[in-house]
């Protein structure tokens, strides 16, 4: 089965952070990564929101993801 896109050119760089991005997940505890992706859960549901509701302040949303997860 052919790839829908061209393979990107080699780049250490971006190979080099990758591994090292990798590597520091690998390293975390479980209550480190329970906390990264409760971030990252907050950060999208915040995104997504503010996406949906332009008009709304960032602070706004934040408290309201906060008042709403508890």
């Amino acid at each position: 089965m052919a790839l829908p896109f061209k393979p990107l050119p080699q780049n250490p760089e971006l190979d080099s952070l990758i591994e090292r991005s990798v590597a520091a997940c690998r390293a975390m505890s479980p209550e480190q990564k329970r906390a990264m992706h409760e971030a990252q859960r907050r950060s999208w549901v915040i995104g997504n929101m503010m996406l949906d509701h332009p008009e709304m302040t960032r602070e706004y949303v934040e408290n309201l993801y906060d008042r709403v997860s508890q």
